[in-house]
């Protein structure tokens, strides 16, 4: 180790190297330096006291098993200090197992600019997270440097813990089309988790998926993909422009209010607890419940839950295609939810499907609201039910849909 206040612990100088570190590596600056393209496997400690873990002016390949630290240790004759685990200048290729953290940052940067703590800061590349990479400041920076363009595209896998304790939890600068996949935590102290800047950007959400703070799709056309057999929750996000529900049983319990063409796919479930803009589609195999959306295309189902669940609501036109089903259910004391559409439903052929909690003659008495709507177009081309004794009726009017009951007519009768 090299405690020299101005020395790095290894330094490569006018030339690429390979650092092999199952031990200790200190240096009173950085733990590395390279002024060109450097490759790291550490399985042991690297710190850099008053910089970073590692600095690269090139581009990096680092797999990390061990604790890779960048600090900002206080110095009476030196106060600027800029403390990243991983400070990459250009392009890197990340695997990381372990831990990568900054830990602390002091003074300003050669521009006047307040220096801040990332786990990573890098120009673009590629990270694959199973471990914990945490900032004093910010958990992942992706830009050039002066926090402009980042030099690259960036594919970002999360299947461990990201996280800013003073600020954001990921940001990407730039108009690369970029791709982040979420299978863990992702947390923003200052409200925002997620930041991915201009392009066109995918994000994809898995079952482990956590946001703490706002998710931002920046600007450009940006798709959020739901896909996990096990299903799972999402918080909504701003600046996504087509949600895809691609496998599983998801709950959206935060709005998408930027939302132009989302769609749910075949055996795949939409559990609407907030508010999406736009249209989605419903594939036939798919099903969606709940929440308000500006309108729908139904070729699946579309499920009305009784209370206390949430209610379905279409802000302009509901479309149920031929072969499509609309399940409704009365739970006890008839209690059920009216669909509410603020203009138009094509019922075009779809089946209703009547499901029935407590089966009673209190029924005969009763005609059940399922629609309500300014117009009403079609019918419905069947109706089922689970009911034993009684029979539903449907009537129409011009602006809605109601079931009646009557007592089913006696075998042989």
């Amino acid at each position: 180790m090299r405690f020299k206040e101005s020395y790095s612990g290894i330094s490569l100088n006018r030339t690429g190297g390979t650092v092999v570190n199952h031990g200790i590596v200190g240096g009173g600056s950085n733990g590395i330096k390279a002024t060109d393209d450097v490759a790291l496997l550490n399985s042991g400690l690297i710190r850099g006291h008053k910089g970073a873990g590692l600095k690269s002016k090139g581009d990096a390949q680092v797999t990390n098993y061990g604790i890779i630290t960048g600090a900002d240790t206080q110095r009476p004759k030196q106060n600027d200090g800029d403390g990243d685990g991983l400070d990459i200048d250009k392009l890197a290729r990340i695997r990381n197992y372990g831990i990568i953290e900054g830990t602390g940052a002091n003074g300003a940067d050669k521009n006047g600019a307040p220096n801040t703590s990332e786990g990573i800061a890098m120009g673009g590349g590629e990270i694959h997270n199973y471990g914990v990479i945490r900032g004093a400041h910010h958990g992942v920076l992706v830009d050039n440097g002066d926090l402009g363009p980042a030099h690259g595209k960036t594919r970002l896998v999360n299947e461990g813990t990201i996280s800013g304790h003073n600020g954001y939890g990921v940001k990407l600068i730039g108009a690369f089309n970029d791709s982040i996949t979420n299978n863990g935590v992702i947390s923003g102290t200052n409200g925002l988790a997620l930041d991915m800047g201009g392009g066109d950007d995918v994000l994809t959400v898995r079952n482990g998926a956590q946001f703490n703070g706002t998710v931002d799709g920046g600007s450009g056309s940006n798709r959020v993909i739901l896909e996990d057999a096990k299903g799972g929750t999402f918080s909504g996000a701003r600046r996504m422009q087509h949600l895809k529900v691609s496998t599983g049983t998801w709950t959206l319990n935060g709005t998408l209010d930027a939302n132009q063409q989302g769609r749910v796919h075949s055996g795949a479930t939409l559990i609407n607890q907030s508010r999406i803009s736009g249209a989605i589609t419903v594939e036939s195999g798919g099903t969606y419940t709940g929440g308000t959306v500006d309108r729908l295309n139904v070729a699946g189902t579309l499920r009305l839950d009784s209370p206390p669940h949430s209610r379905t609501r279409i802000k302009h036109d509901l479309h149920m295609e031929h072969g499509s089903s609309l399940a409704f259910s009365v739970g006890k004391g008839e209690a059920h939810s009216t669909l509410k559409v603020g203009n138009r439903v094509n019922l075009d052929g779809a089946a209703l499907n009547l499901h029935v909690d407590n089966e009673s003659d209190e029924l005969l008495t009763r005609q059940l609201r399922v629609i309500d709507a300014r117009q009403i177009e079609g019918r419905f081309d069947a109706i089922t039910s689970n009911l034993n004794t009684l029979v539903p009726e449907l009537i129409y009017t011009r602006t809605g849909v109601f079931i009646s009951f009557k007592r089913k007519a006696p075998a042989g009768a």
